[in-house]
């Protein structure tokens, strides 16, 4: 049996232009993800046409295919064996067909088929995201074994995630508003930074290196190896169910947001403050989290961080009332468990594959990361669904936004996810996977590498 890689080299501090290298997939990430997730359903219901219930089918639909296809993307991550590593790859050649499917996505198509029109190109878009932002995630795993260099560069990754999103949720709106029309206006933002992104992908692929030993002869894909690592890794079903309910809440909030400012808020003009001190507070929950794990430890912090969020959007919902200072304090808390939660949940992801490493004798990254980004665009389909289907069941039209609409925007935007931060709460009360655990779980899978 022969190693890709040096094992010895793999359990190693990664350097910080290393971890920024690896951030910079992130920041490439949000600005074609950011983009989309934060205007597409108010392109699609105000300005392309077509109803907030055909809106919401085209998120369904389309994730629901995504999520499939993560699992094809992690079988051939498995399979995938070059110069490059198994992940990088992926990068260097998913890239510009991410970018001009991103533009595709915003394209008018004024005939009676503009229905199918933005279902087809919607869906492609998720698939090539898919075929670059599943490897992406699973390169965390790949760089280093050291847990405290992983969930640094966790911090690394959303801190620039953030930053993105900062770049497209402050800057989109003026950008738009310099063009004549709206659609035109649109398709040029989302143009430009589909270019921005594909330069800090290839800086990504560029600046990183996969160090972990993959046993070549030791991870023939199939159905037992998919049970194995997947439905016998207690670990890694927790955590998926975490992210779950976590992504339904993120997913919603994220599609209502415009809708609040303009309606809510009654302020369309607020639109770039509201993303600024979003930003900023998201950005310092995924900052402080690195030092708060090495202090509490991923679940403990965790279900502190669900706690402050869920208590936010409450206060938002039953006290704030229409006093923006007091909506902005609970949006704050809110963005302050986002930073958090994502910053743990990708920390914890890692964990599992050596979990399922020494329990199941296979090393299947692919398969993990396929089965777990499988489970978030599911969360994102059945998130994009409700936020339709919230928006159609409180009867919103552009035409004329009546009370029981713009109630229904306000719950949806608290309510609703505060109550996807609960459940996440108490499955993350059964995750079992601690650092001294996996501490342990490293140093039997070396020995058992030693002895082989």
């Amino acid at each position: 049996m022969s190693l890709s890689l040096n094992s010895n080299n793999s359990y190693v501090k990664i350097s910080r232009t290393e971890k920024f290298g690896y951030g910079l997939g992130d920041f490439a990430s949000n600005l074609s993800f950011g983009f989309v997730s934060l205007f597409l359903l108010f392109y699609y219901t105000d300005i392309y046409g077509i109803s907030a219930a055909q809106a919401s089918a085209i998120f369904v639909i389309a994730r629901v295919a995504d999520a499939i296809f993560n699992l094809v993307i992690g079988y051939f991550v498995d399979k995938t064996d070059t110069r490059f590593g198994k992940l990088r790859p992926f990068i260097l050649y998913g890239t510009l067909p991410l970018a001009l499917l991103t533009v595709a996505c915003f394209l008018v198509f004024e005939t009676d088929y503009k229905f199918a029109f933005a279902l087809f190109t919607y869906t492609l878009y998720c698939l090539a995201y898919t075929t670059v932002n599943t490897p992406y995630s699973a390169m965390t795993n790949m760089l280093t074994q050291d847990e405290q260099s992983r969930a640094s560069l966790s911090v690394y990754r959303f801190a620039l995630a953030s930053i993105g999103y900062l770049v497209v949720s402050t800057t989109a709106d003026p950008l738009v508003s310099l063009f004549e029309t709206p659609q035109t206006g649109y398709i040029a933002a989302v143009a430009i930074y589909s270019a921005l992104a594909s330069l800090t992908f290839f800086a990504c692929f560029a600046m990183t290196k996969e160090r972990v030993a993959v046993e070549r002869d030791s991870t023939p894909v199939g159905a037992k190896v998919i049970i194995n690592t997947v439905f016998k890794n207690k670990p890694l079903i927790n955590v998926s169910l975490y992210t779950m309910f976590f992504y339904i809440a993120y997913t919603v909030w994220m599609a209502i947001a415009i809708y609040f400012i303009n309606y809510v808020i009654g302020d369309a003009s607020f639109t770039t403050q509201f993303f600024l001190i979003q930003t900023a507070f998201y950005t310092f929950g995924v900052i402080i989290s690195e030092k708060l794990i090495a202090m509490l430890g991923k679940k403990a912090l965790t279900q502190a961080g669900l706690v402050f969020g869920a208590a936010g959007l409450l206060f938002q919902y039953f006290i704030a009332g229409d006093n923006v200072t007091l909506i902005m304090i609970g949006v704050c808390m809110f963005s302050v468990t986002l930073g958090i939660g994502f910053v743990t949940m990708w920390s914890m992801v890692p964990d599992t594959v050596e979990y399922a490493e020494w329990h199941h004798e296979v090393r299947a990254e692919g398969t993990i990361y396929g089965f777990y980004n499988f489970i978030t665009k599911i969360a994102m389909a059945v998130g994009g669904g409700c936020a339709g289907l919230l928006l159609d069941s409180f009867n919103y039209s552009s035409d004329a936004v009546s009370a029981e609409a713009i109630a229904g925007i306000n719950f949806s935007m608290t309510i609703f996810p505060a109550a996807m931060f609960i459940l996440s709460m108490i499955v993350v009360a059964l995750y079992t996977l601690n650092e001294h655990n996996y501490r342990e779980l490293i140093a039997k899978i070396d020995a058992r590498k030693s002895n082989t």
